[in-house]
């Protein structure tokens, strides 16, 4: 194949500069495919939420992403909560002995 007229000469089709800078590319790559590891270990969890607990949990992913300025995805939202509940949960005076879940909740709220 001889060079078009507008190709300097000595300089190489587009497809071959293409074909090796993707060989170069693939020759550097030193990575592991996939997504790189995390500083925290994460583990993927299945759960059953209500529609009412989907909504809620969507409410409140709206509110820190609104807060933090980007979008937070469910697991940050999931353990933004989990973090005040732990908190608030070790502030309480004394451990509740509480007679049922909706109790126990009232009473990490204040609302006892």
């Amino acid at each position: 194949m001889s060079p078009s007229p507008n190709t300097p000469p000595g300089s190489k089709p587009a497809w071959v500069q293409l074909y090796e800078a993707r060989r170069l590319a693939m020759e550097f790559e030193s990575r592991a495919p996939g997504r790189p590891p995390a500083p925290v270990p994460r583990r993927k969890v299945g759960m059953t939420l209500s529609q009412g607990e989907i909504s809620e949990l969507d409410d409140w992913q709206k509110i820190f992403s609104g807060l933090l300025q980007r979008k937070v995805s469910t697991g940050e939202t999931v353990g933004i909560l989990t973090r005040i509940c732990s908190v608030r949960f070790s502030r309480l005076a004394e451990k509740p002995e509480a007679a049922s879940l909706g109790e126990l909740v009232d009473k990490m709220v204040g609302q006892e």
